[in-house]
């Protein structure tokens, strides 16, 4: 299944960093879309679309109250449909809109085809880069960057028609679609592997506002490679808990421990006590900024504490079918361990013993404190 995470909202009512399901994320778009359509406000709101093991596969900024789209997922149809591809990155990204378009709401899926003016502008210009979807190991950084890199040139080529100034803006566009095209080479290149050449072009950048959040999130991530903490802190406005969450979504210890040293927070303490297993002081950790991760992450970490409880109410905060699955099973696994050793027990107070039996009973507490502890 695949869900959506707001990371930056110029909106109260699409709030970062909480995951929704395709169909809520859905539905509370259209909704706000028509809100502000009628008040004639507009906003924007930066998100990533996850798959089951929480990996961005896709990236975009959704413009509010613009008309452009009715929802996240018809933006996404809208922004992808314009993208020209080889066979095969056309059949990845009819795969992804078809597994997207399947989670829409019926009531809410877009049947008639329209489009506003602006869309079929954009819609209908070519681009002559060559878009490279990541592949499996890369999809988490790279995935959803590539396939948002190339609408800028669409969008600024359609604004050229409504330009007072035609001469600037024509010259601006040059200079933009220069800057595009060497970006796009240096995201090539580390698709590529050549990670170390494409942070060392990107680095000789000048214009760096002129990235868009996505670029700014692969030279980020080539940035924590290198262990060049301080400048991914800089790229994102000094806001150090942007790379922190990167850094433990890649599950990296060292790069964690290191970055905490260096930047030290609540968050950074409590993810970096989590992946070091260390349940007691992640739980004593205080002013931790709670995320649908995290409340799964002390959850787990209750469980491993043998608090089931305590590991109940903190999975009460979140919507997660498998983290609730993995806590039913612990209570059940524990149950079976508890009932187990009291036959062991009762078996040995026999006389005369059945040393076959009490061996095949120990055998089996075994193994269920062994599923126990996996868990």
């Amino acid at each position: 299944m695949l869900s959506v995470m707001f990371i930056k909202s110029e909106t109260k009512e699409l709030k970062p960093f909480q995951k929704l399901s395709i169909p809520e994320a859905c539905e509370i778009t259209e909704t706000v879309e028509t809100q502000y359509q009628r008040i004639r406000k507009k906003a924007h709101a930066d998100f990533f679309i996850l798959d089951e093991e929480d990996q961005e596969v896709y990236a975009g900024t959704l413009s509010i109250g613009s008309g452009h789209a009715r929802h996240v997922v018809d933006h996404i149809k809208i922004k992808l449909s314009s993208l020209k591809m080889d066979d095969i990155q056309e059949a990845r990204k009819r795969s992804f809109l078809e597994q997207l378009e399947k989670e829409v709401p019926d009531h809410l899926k877009i049947t008639d085809g329209s489009f506003s003016l602006e869309e079929e502008t954009e819609d209908h210009v070519q681009t002559t880069q060559a878009p490279v979807l990541s592949t499996r190991n890369r999809r988490l950084i790279y995935g959803g960057g590539i396939l948002s890199l190339l609408i800028l040139s669409a969008t600024c080529f359609s604004t050229v028609a409504t330009s007072q100034d035609r001469a600037e803006t024509i010259q601006d566009l040059q200079k933009q679609v220069k800057l595009e095209q060497k970006i796009t080479e240096t995201y090539e290149r580390a698709l590529l592997g050549d990670s170390e050449g494409a942070l060392k072009r990107l680095s000789s950048i000048d214009e760096q506002s002129s990235l868009t959040n996505e670029q700014k999130n692969v030279y980020m991530s080539l940035l924590i490679d290198q262990k060049k903490y301080e400048k991914a802190v800089q790229l994102q406005g000094d806001h150090p808990e942007v790379v922190e969450s990167m850094i433990s979504k890649k599950g990296d210890v060292n790069a964690l421990r290191e970055f905490q040293q260096a930047f030290p927070s609540p968050n950074g303490a409590f993810d970096l006590a989590y992946h070091e297993q260390r349940w007691e002081d992640m739980m004593r950790q205080s002013g931790v900024r709670m995320t649908d991760k995290r409340y799964e992450m002390k959850a787990y970490g209750y469980l491993k504490l043998d608090k089931v409880k305590e590991a109940k109410e903190e999975a009460a905060h979140i919507q997660n079918q498998d983290l609730n699955q993995k806590i039913e099973t612990y209570e059940k696994t524990k149950k079976e361990v508890e009932e187990t050793k009291k036959q062991v027990e009762e078996e040995k107070k026999k006389d005369p013993k059945d040393e076959k039996k009490i061996q095949s009973l120990t055998d089996q507490q075994k193994k269920q404190e062994e599923l126990l502890k996996n868990l």
